[in-house]
């Protein structure tokens, strides 16, 4: 979430009191929109950890 609120800071030219009076649940989907993004998809589970 730091990492999140760090860039919505940087790019969207937001104050931190701004992301904080965002509704909860909204920001909850911003955090999973943003972990969806780092997600590697492969076709083998022997690939997928190593």
């Amino acid at each position: 979430m730091k990492k999140l609120m760090l860039e919505m800071m940087k790019e969207g030219g937001k104050d931190i009191n701004d992301i904080l009076d965002m509704p909860f649940a909204f920001f909850m989907e911003l955090v999973d929109e943003s972990n969806k993004k780092n997600v590697k998809k492969t076709h083998s589970m022997i690939d997928a950890f190593m």
